[in-house]
């Protein structure tokens, strides 16, 4: 398939609630809770100089913003995903729905 053949419809699907938070980061992995499953997760990284790091299990590292960066999430149902910063101290903006 090329992108010459158009266009498919595509459905992003919200959970049962709408979560932000702005979030000073630390150097430790930290568990960030939405309260029930979401199904699309956006962190943008406010740092001019920390690096932050993704993970959905708190141990192996599933994504990396530099610093500027945002990235969206699509996921099926996380309640919580974990954040830390390599140095810590800067902060990040985290949306779930």
């Amino acid at each position: 398939m090329s992108f010459a053949d158009g266009a498919k419809e595509v459905k992003v699907a919200g959970g049962p609630v709408s979560f932000f938070e702005k979030y000073e980061t630390t150097n430790l992995y930290v568990e960030k809770s939405f309260g029930a499953g979401c199904n699309s997760i956006t962190v943008s990284n406010d740092s001019t100089t920390d690096t932050v790091r993704l993970s959905f299990n708190g141990a192996a590292l599933d994504g990396e913003l530099t610093p500027g960066e945002s990235v969206t999430l699509n996921s099926k149902s996380r309640s919580s995903f974990y954040v830390k910063g390599v140095v810590g101290g800067d902060d990040v903006r985290i949306w779930a729905w």
